[in-house]
Formats: C-alpha cells, structure tokens, sequence
C-alpha cells in the first residue's frame, strides 16, 4: 500500500483542542426523529433538491424536510413511488430526483411533485449521473437511463452492487470483480479479496490517494499501480463494518463504520466519536452536504443529524478530566483554567499549560480567583484561600484562620483591600490584617455568595436573601417578595443604577434606579433557570446570562421602557443545543465568583466538558437572507405550486382554501417568524409566529396577492424578505352579469304581466269585495285568534332565536350529535389533520348595567351586535347560538386545535375593541369572559368522552374566568395521565375536575387581560 494511504489512515493521539485550532467540537449538531415528523427512525439516503429542500430516504417512505416539517410521500399516497423502503437519492443536475427503492427505480420532479416509476424491479443500491440526461443504476444488473428509456450496461452482466464516477471513468462493483469503464465502453476489471466478494459493499469513493470501498468486511483501498486491493485499519486501529466515505468541502473527512463515526479536519489527527457524545450509537447510513455546507447523517436506527460550523466554540483543554469549575483572565493576558483537578492556562496561540496539578489541588473547588500581583495568585477554594507563587510554582495556604472554610469571593475593595465572602461570612483583608464585617451578627446566613460594589453601594448575596451596604448602614433588599430569603447565585450593577439579582429557585429579580422591583422568571419570559453568571457589556449594552441549561443575552437598555413585561432576551446557546462530540447536558456549571471571563473577544464560561467560548460581537443575524417558499394551496383540490410561479387560478368552487408557506433554515428553524396578508381581502397582517399555514374562507369572486413574510425573531419586520403569490377566485355562472341581467329581464316580464292581470282584475275585484267584507272580517278574526296561538307554537319549534336570528339551544341539542357523529366517522383523518370541534362559551360582563342606565331596548341593540360580530367572525360550517340572555355559544366544525386558542383570544379582544351605538345615540363599551374545550379532549380515551362534557369544561372555564375578575379567556388542560375514565359520569363532571384539579392533574389556563 502506499505510504500516502498509511499517512491518510494514520491515527495520532489526541491531546489539546485550542480555540483557534479545527476540532469536531466546531460543529453544532441537531437530531430529529419520528418524534419529530420523520416517518421512520431508519434513514437510508439524504439529498438535497434546487430550491434548498432536505430529501430523505427511510424505512417507512420517502420525506421532504424545510428544518421543522417533514412531508411524507409513500406508496399509498402516489402510486409511482415503487416501494415505501427507499435505499437511494440522488438529485441529478436538471433538477430531477431519482428514488432508489427495495423494490426499484422511480423518479420525482421536486417541483411538481409528480412521480414517475422506470422498469427496474429489483433493490436499488447506487445511482450515479454519467453525463447530463444520464443516468447510471446499480440493482441486480448495471441499467442506463438516458432520456426516459431504461436499457442494460451490457459490459457487464454481473449483480452490481455500488458505482462511482471519477472524471471519464465509471468504478463499477461487482459481485467477484471490480470494474473501471470509461465512456467508450471499455472495462478493466480488478480481483477482489475473498472477504468482500461474501460481503455486501456499501460505497465506493475517490479521493486524491485513490479509490476507497467501505463494506461489511471492512475498509479496502484500491492501489492502482499494483492493480490490488487491499484491506486498512480505521483510525482506531480496529477493523469494522464501513458504511460511507466523505470528504466535505472544507476538507474534512468522514468515516461511517458500524457504531462509530470518524472526523478528521486537514492536517489534524482523527477523531473518535462516541455512542455517548452523539446521544445515541453512530450507525450512519449516509453522510451528505447540503449546498449552504451543513453535513447531514443518516442513521440506520436513531433519525436524522444535521452537523453544522456555528459561532460558539467548545474547548477542551487537556486536563486529567474535563470538568472546568472556574475561569479568570490573568495579568499577562492568558486564561486562566480551574478544572476539577487542574489548574492551568491558555494562550492566544492555543497552548494549554498546567500550573496546578491534582496532587497539589486536593479534591477542593476553586470558586474564586485573585491576582494580588502578576506573580501571586489567590484562590478561593472549599478549604480557605491558597496562594500560588507563579516564579517557584509553590502553593500554600494564605491565612491560617480561613483554613477549613469555604471562601467564595474574592473581591477587590475599590477603596482599597479586598472582600472575603464565604461560609464564615464577610471578612476585610487591608494591611496584611483580616478584619471580620462589623454587621456579620445581622446577617440571617452568614454564607456569603457573591458580591458587587461600586463608588455607591456594596451589594452582597448569601444563601439567605441579600443585602445592600451603604453610609454605614445595612439593609436586607426584596422584603415582601420571594427575594426576601432566596439563595442568591449572581449579581450585577449597571452604570445606570440598576440592580440584578439571580436566585436557586425564583428568577431574576430586578430593582430600577426608581426602586421598582420586577421578577423574571419561567412563566413570563426567563429562557431557563437557574441563573449561575451575570456579566454586563458596556460595548454592546449587553447583559449576558448563563445557566445550567444554556446561554441567553438582554440589552440593558430595555430594562428602561415603563413596562417590563415580554422583554425581548435572546438565546444564544438553549439547553439542547450542543457541539458535536460533546454529551447533551447542562451548560454553564461555574462556581462562585469566576463563572465567566472576557478574554480574546469572546466570553469563557466553564462547563462540564471544556470550556464554551462565545463571541462578544456576536451577530445573531442569518449569513443570507432567509426566503419564504409558498409550497401549495389546498382547497378541494390540491394545487402544488413551483419556486418561479407566481399566479394561480383557483377552480370554481374553491372558495375555502388553505395556503402552506414555509422557509427553508436548518440551523435555527425555531427562530423564524412569519406574517402574512391576503391583499384585496384584508388591510392588515397576521403574525403567525411560527404557524406554517394560512386559512380563508367564504372568498368572493375576484384577484387577490397572497404576501408572506418571514424574518428570524431578532430581526426587523422591514429586513423581511417576501413571497407573493397572485390567487384568482373565477365568477360561477351565478355570479356573472349575464345571468343577474336575465333573472332581472324575468322579473321586469313577471312584473308587467302582474300589473296587467292586477288592472283586469280591479274592478271584478272590487265588487266582490263588497259582499265578502263582513264575511272575511268575522273569518279574520276567527284566523287572528288561530294565528296567535300557532305563533306562539311555532316559536316554541323554531331553531331560531327571534331577536339575534342566530340559531337557538334547541338547535344546537340537534345539531351537535350529528356533528359529533360526523367527526367520529371521519375521525382518523380529523385527527391525523389536528382538527377537533370546539365549543367556545361566550358571555358578556356586567351587562345588567347596560339595561340598567339606558334601558332593555339599548339591551337588546347590544346584544343584536355582538351577534352580527359574532357571525363575521366564523366561517360558514360555524354556527353561532345564542344560549340564554346574553349568554352565547360557539361551534367550530372540523377546526385545526392549535387555531382554537387564538381565535378565542380574538374574540375576547373584538368585543373589548368594538364601540356599542345605542338607539337613543349613546355609545358603550363591553367586554366578554370566554370558556372554550374542545372535542374530543386531549387525553387518554378523549374520544370516549361524549360532548356534553366538552360543554361543561367550556362553562366551568366561563365561570373561571367570571371569578378571576371577568374579560379573560380560559380553559381546562389535563396532565397526559389522566384519561377517559375519569368522565364516565357525566353528572359529576364539577366535581370530577375539581379532584383533578386539587391533585394537579388539571389546571386553568387563564389569559385575563382586565
């Protein structure tokens, strides 16, 4: 073999991972599974279409990925997909994608999603493009594909297994020999070794040192000067089954062997990653980069991995174990690294120095670090404080009468000394003298945890509350609030006078320059808790935050506006966020005071594996950016739209339409925002968040532009990019002006022939009329009684209420069985859509006022209102009713769940937006209490629940919101446990959710906006 190969497959010892030097831990990995949407956890095959769409080939159907959807297309859905167990993709330069399946060849156009099949019947197990318009399989036998007609490679008449193209070159596997075969058609064929003529080979690959075969017997290379092929060690010197070969565009290499995966960047050693810093055993099928150079991994068994080059880097020095508890810049401008069992430092270069060795250490933690001079370090550690003299490498203890004691900070006093907080409480050194904090004795614990000063004010926290020292006096800040005795973990001071103040359990507590004080926490916009650092940047008015579970920032100036409601933070590093070879896990695990440091900017916090460096200027904004992509419209038919279209004529009676839209974005999927309008129809935007999908109904004849826009959740709306989409809504017959100008010539004619009648008839009329009148007058009289009374039944039988002309309770009794039984017969499509019935309970507050102080009429005027606001509001297969008084009740057929939530919000808000004109031209105001469920509920067995316990949640979520001070909408969420048992009385069904809800197995969730 050549030595250039034994250089290539040459396994070097892994020893330091600087921050500026290539590493596996450059790439930030995702994983989706069939948790997600992807139709099997078995992947086979990745590729990537023209418009930016990730292909996939599984186990279980063939899916197209946009970085949150999976849309699945299997062989019950299209009739030319050959089988539902894909082997191999390959987009082909046209713009054609070709399916390898168990069962043979077919071909799909991306853009049209037309699929078509091509007479191979047998297991695909490679496809290559020759040349443009041709395409090369490998199944039983070796097929060309060119122009649409299939015929045989006659060469070779063997089971061919894999193919590779190299320049004018064609690599053919065999079953017993391999094959070169240039475009001419001449072949040379080479000897294969025993082991891999009995062994599936599963790819083939070329790179500068020759042609490469990975197979079940191992890995083979191809020296083509001897003709021989011969079998390699994997970098870990083990021999294993190898299922794919890449070398990215970067220049990294990848090996796929059988429960491992190998990483390599130029001129660096292999890496080894494991089972266990993947998150599962790497088995991949297929390893694939996307256009944008994100590397994508096909396991066998666990999904989908998306590896891609991020900002935030993980370091890990060398240590005798990874652990990093505390960081500090030193005087001489390196890093200065507290692990475990290791103290050392980091240059700008990326060469690590140990300092401190475990044996030196002990087993303490370092949760301080103090440079008294550039050559003597203080550390505060779980045994008092030692000092390491850097010229003679000593370490000693520095003050006898801390020995034993956990010291936590080490603060210089800008007056002049330093601060020593632990659990012996606060303690001044000045003058080589230690003096203990004259209000020590006032303190409830005197565990000292961490502590801020500036020219004003000496803030310090314990594990007992915290505390504020100023002039000479000392007081306990947060009193009346959870602060009042929580353990606090970080502080910070900002130039402006606010202070911030983190705790074990409750949040972030913030108190102004005003003295306001205001709670963050997880309820109302903290990312994740609990807080363990908080450092301020005065460059970029910044506050940056960590955590065990990641990194988050928030500019400081938004702690000025007057409410502080909703504050825009921005995660940096979320808790399932991590770098690729590296275990999922908490973040940010620093201890004491040295959690993090500013150094070569980029911030340094300590974690379980290395350090977490990230970039102080880091800019959160798309490398390009990113485009919307309308992908259908369905109505009654479905109407797949290409990238480059831009108008779409709709049939004659799609007047109900659904629109999807997505974005494609692999790296922060859940970042993107969305708003979209349909111009012509409505003047104002809907912010859809991160919903993919728009709905309209009742669409009246005419030409419409359907606008969306998408944005990453940091950006301005104005940055957005935008897609449009031209609908037109043709006229029906019905609805042109030839057929209203007949019916009115008919009318005009009917008219006329009426009058005419009308005046022959006048005067016979008139006579008989004269003779008849007594006769008819005693009749109508009798009639009128009849009448009345008939009136009175027939309101009694109506479904309609007489003042609304909204459907009444008798109505609704009727109607909603069958509706329910509709749902039922269809209820596996219903619920593979997410659509349910809601019943949305409404009621208008205090509306006894309203006919108190203007009168019934003004009432009923109010209530006739709300009904038509009520009608505008839903679609046609709604129906409104009115219940009792002013009490009404919603219907909401074959709704999608997740739209439920939003449009009882919007009702809520409509009536509270909407000015009531009274009769006698007064104006008025109302607002309404909303209770909404829906059926069935979302438990265990919800669809055994019958609908009348739908109706009672609903009720019982109206009173909620009565008892919680009115205006608010609110409804009643079950734990996943609970299930339909639970309900099988139906006449307890009060007092069966109030035991869930004292057992916390249910809860109301109330939104009141009073």
């Amino acid at each position: 073999m050549k030595k250039a190969l034994l250089l290539f497959l040459l396994l070097c010892p892994l020893t330091l991972y600087a921050y500026n030097q290539p590493s596996v831990y450059d790439f930030d990995i995702k994983h989706w599974n069939s948790a997600d949407g992807l139709s099997s956890n078995s992947v086979r095959s990745v590729s990537q279409d023209s418009q930016g769409f990730i292909w996939l080939g599984t186990l279980y159907g063939l899916n197209r990925f946009d970085g949150v959807q999976f849309e699945h297309f299997t062989k019950e859905t299209h009739r030319h997909l050959a089988s539902n167990s894909v082997t191999r993709l390959l987009h082909d330069s046209q713009g054609y994608m070709w399916v390898g399946t168990k069962s043979g060849l077919s071909g799909v156009d991306p853009l049209t999603l037309q699929f078509e099949r091509y007479q191979i019947l047998s297991e695909v197990t490679a496809i290559i493009e020759v040349r443009p318009g041709e395409i090369w399989v490998a199944a039983d036998h070796l097929f060309r594909i060119h122009n649409g007609h299939v015929s045989r490679v006659e060469q070779v008449l063997s089971q061919v297994s894999q193919l590779e193209l190299v320049g004018e070159h064609i690599w053919i596997m065999g079953s017993e020999q391999l094959y070169r075969m240039d475009l001419d058609g001449n072949v040379k064929s080479y000897t294969l070794p025993a082991e891999l003529i009995q062994t599936p080979v599963y790819d083939l690959y070329w790179t500068e040192k020759g042609l490469h075969i990975a197979g079940e017997s191992g890995f083979y290379h191809l020296d083509v000067a001897t003709s021989e092929v011969q079998k390699c060690q994997l970098p870990d010197q083990n021999s294993t089954a190898v299922y794919k070969l890449l070398r990215d565009s970067r220049g990294n290499s990848w090996i796929s062997a059988h429960r491992k995966l190998f990483h390599k960047h130029a001129k660096q050693p292999w890496q080894h990653i494991t089972g266990d810093e993947l998150g599962s055993y790497p088995w991949f099928s297929d390893i694939f980069e996307d256009r944008d150079n994100n590397i994508w991994l096909a396991s066998f068994s666990d999904g989908l991995y998306r590896a891609a080059v991020g900002n935030i880097r993980r370091v890990v020095p060398f240590q005798p174990d990874a652990v990093v508890r505390s960081v500090a810049v030193t005087p001489s401008d390196t890093l200065l690294v507290a692990g475990q069992s290791d103290i050392g430092e980091l240059t700008a270069d990326g060469q690590y120095h140990s300092l401190i060795n475990a044996e030196q250490l002990g087993s303490g933690t370092v949760h301080d670090i103090y440079w008294s001079d550039a050559n003597h370090l203080w550390l505060g550690t779980d045994n008092g404080i030692l000092a390491y003299q850097r010229d003679t490498k000593q370490l000693t203890t520095q003050f006898d009468s801390l020995k034993g004691f956990a010291v936590r900070v080490l603060q210089a006093d800008i007056n002049g000394g330093l601060w020593i907080g632990g659990v012996m409480g606060l303690v001044h050194y000045q003058h080589n003298t230690l003096t203990p904090f004259a209000l020590n004795t006032e303190l409830e614990s005197r565990h000292i945890t961490v502590l801020q000063q500036n020219d004003k004010q000496l803030v310090f926290g314990t594990t007992r509350g915290l505390y504020q020292y100023e002039q000479q006096r000392l007081s306990r800040l947060g009193v009346g609030t959870a602060l009042y005795n929580s353990y606090i973990t970080a502080l910070q001071l900002l130039p402006n006078g606010h202070l911030l103040a983190s705790t074990l359990d409750d949040g972030i507590f913030i108190r102004r320059a005003d003295n306001s004080w205001y709670q963050l926490h997880t309820a109302n916009g903290l990312p994740h808790s609990p807080v363990v650092s908080m450092t301020y940047d005065g460059a970029t008015d910044y506050i940056w935050i960590s955590s065990h579970k990641g990194i988050f920032r928030l500019r400081a100036a938004e702690l000025d506006r007057p409410n502080l409601d909703n504050l825009p933070i921005e995660d940096v590093l979320g808790p399932h966020d991590r770098q690729l070879g590296t275990v999922p896990g908490r973040c940010c695990n620093g201890a004491g005071h040295a959690k993090v440091a500013l150094w070569q900017q980029q911030y340094w916090y300590p974690t379980l594996k290395g350090l977490v460096a990230v970039p102080a200027e880091l800019n959160r904004k798309a490398d390009k950016p990113v485009q919307p992509v309308i992908k259908l419209v369905q109505g009654q038919q479905t109407y797949v739209l290409t990238a480059e279209q831009q108008r779409l004529v709709l049939e004659l009676d799609d007047r109900n339409i659904s629109i999807k839209y997505s974005a494609l974005e692999f790296i922060k999927p859940a970042a993107l925002q969305f708003r979209y309008q349909l111009t012509g129809f409505e003047h104002s935007w809907h912010d859809a968040a991160d919903r993919r999908e728009a709905v309209y109904t009742n669409l009246e004849p005419g030409r419409f532009v359907f606008r969306v826009q998408t944005r990453l959740e940091n950006e301005p709306w104005a940055a957005a990019q935008t897609q449009d989409l031209e609908l037109v809504v043709p006229k029906r017959f019905d609805e042109t002006l030839v057929y209203r100008g007949l019916w009115l010539v008919l009318f005009l004619f009917c008219l006329y022939g009426l009058i005419w009648l009308l005046r022959r008839n006048t005067v016979h009329q008139q006579q008989q009329l004269e003779r008849l009148v007594k006769q008819r007058t005693q009749e109508l009289e009798n009639s009128n009684l009849k009448l009345n009374e008939l009136n009175e039944q027939l309101a009694l039988l109506t479904h309609k209420d007489s003042l609304t002309g909204l459907r009444n309770r008798r109505f609704m009794f009727e109607q909603l069985p069958k509706d329910i039984e509709h749902f039922q017969r269809n209820r596996e499509s219903m619920q593979t859509q997410g659509k349910c019935v809601a019943l949305i309970h409404l009621d208008l507050d205090n509306f006894k006022q309203v006919n108190d102080q203007f009168g019934n009429s003004a009432g009923d005027s109010c209530i006739q209102q709300v009904a038509g606001l009520l009608i505008r509001e839903t679609r046609g297969s709604d129906y409104v009713v009115r219940f009792a008084g002013e009490e009404f009740v919603l219907v909401l057929r074959d709704i999608p769940l997740e739209l439920v939530e939003q449009f009882s919000y919007r009702l809520n808000e409509l009536v509270a937006k909407t000015v009531f004109n009274l009769p006698d031209g007064h104006r008025t105001r109302l607002t309404c209490s909303v209770g909404y469920a829906v059926y069935p509920l979302e438990l265990l067995g919800g669809q055994l629940i019958n609908w009348e316990v739908s109706l009672q949640l609903s009720e019982m979520a109206l009173y909620h919101v009565k008892h919680a001070g009115k205006n608010g909408v609110a409804t009643i969420h079950f734990d996943q446990q609970v299930d339909a048992f639970e309900f099988e009385d139906s006449s307890h069904v009060e007092a069966q959710v109030e035991r869930l809800l004292a057992a916390g197995l249910a809860h109301f969730e109330l939104n009141n906006t009073r």
